[in-house]
């Protein structure tokens, strides 16, 4: 390998170590924000009677355990 050679390859490497480092940054994010997810087992649906329709309808959707809320980043945070 000739100097222009070894002076690219270098100059490949250090790219591929920046985009790794890159990489490894966005799947901790990812983890992160996998953490914030909510599923919907994870509210209590209440349900009211609805006589006019006669059935039952949705009338809330409460977390079943509110320490997953504190999780969940606020929409300052967003910005």
């Amino acid at each position: 390998m000739n100097i222009t050679e070894s002076i690219k390859f270098d100059k490949l490497q250090e790219e591929n170590e920046k985009l790794k480092n890159q990489l490894a940054e966005k799947d901790k994010e990812i983890e992160e924000l996998k953490q914030q997810q909510l599923y919907k087992e994870d509210f209590d649906i209440g349900y009211t009677f609805d006589s006019e329709k006669n059935e039952l309808v949705i009338s809330s959707y409460r977390l079943k355990d509110n320490s997953l809320y504190d999780n969940l980043p606020s929409k300052e945070e967003l910005k």
